[in-house]
């Protein structure tokens, strides 16, 4: 089987396909069908991509195409989840998806909720746990997604959904920006909420 690899960081799902005696391309651009096509492409993994995946990729691919999400889903989709879990008070944890038309709204194949010692972690180091988390839940399920050995959880939550500018704007006021320990920011979060009202 040959994978399409849309990750920024690939290193470790590159480790799983090889031991599973796949072959793969590793891809950031904007991809279209016709490439999908040259490549001759079985399976994409989108992980950290900052594409919008083309609707008539999404369904060609429709059972051929998921998404490693750092957050807990349906909670936190879009940008930043790890950012807003801990300012919203929703859980941490990580995610595998399929892709369909929404962003971050296909049927789970696989979520854990992940502890995240708010004492000790600042946004950063959380986020560098939850994606070696997601590596490994990555890992140990690749053999059912790639053979579609497995079955579509919808949660009945309603979930949450950020665009990339709100994080941004977030992490701004923030001293450190992804470096500030996050009960830190917790509490400086809870400050601006009070100086505005």
């Amino acid at each position: 089987m040959k994978i399409l690899i849309l990750s920024p960081y690939p290193n470790k799902i590159i480790k799983t396909i090889e031991k599973s005696g796949d072959t793969y391309e590793i891809y950031l651009d904007k991809i279209k069908l016709s490439f999908l096509e040259e490549k001759d492409i079985d399976f994409i993994i989108s992980y950290g991509y900052q594409h919008i995946i083309q609707s008539e990729i999404i369904q060609k691919y429709k059972n051929s195409i998921v998404n490693l999400h750092i957050s807990y889903l349906p909670f936190n989709k879009g940008s930043h989840p790890n950012l807003w879990s801990h300012l919203e008070n929703t859980p941490s944890g990580i995610s595998i998806h399929q892709i369909d038309r929404g962003i971050d709204t296909g049927g789970i194949i696989c979520r854990e909720k992940i502890f995240i010692d708010i004492e000790k972690h600042t946004f950063r180091t959380s986020y560098e746990l939850l994606k070696s988390k997601l590596e490994i839940l990555f890992e140990q399920n690749w053999k059912k997604i790639k053979n579609r050995d497995y079955e579509v959880n919808l949660p009945l939550e309603h979930g949450t959904f950020h665009l990339r500018k709100e994080g941004i704007e977030l992490l701004s006021l923030f001293s450190e920006g992804w470096d500030t320990n996050i009960k830190k920011a917790i509490y400086e979060t809870n400050n601006f909420k009070n100086r505005e009202s």
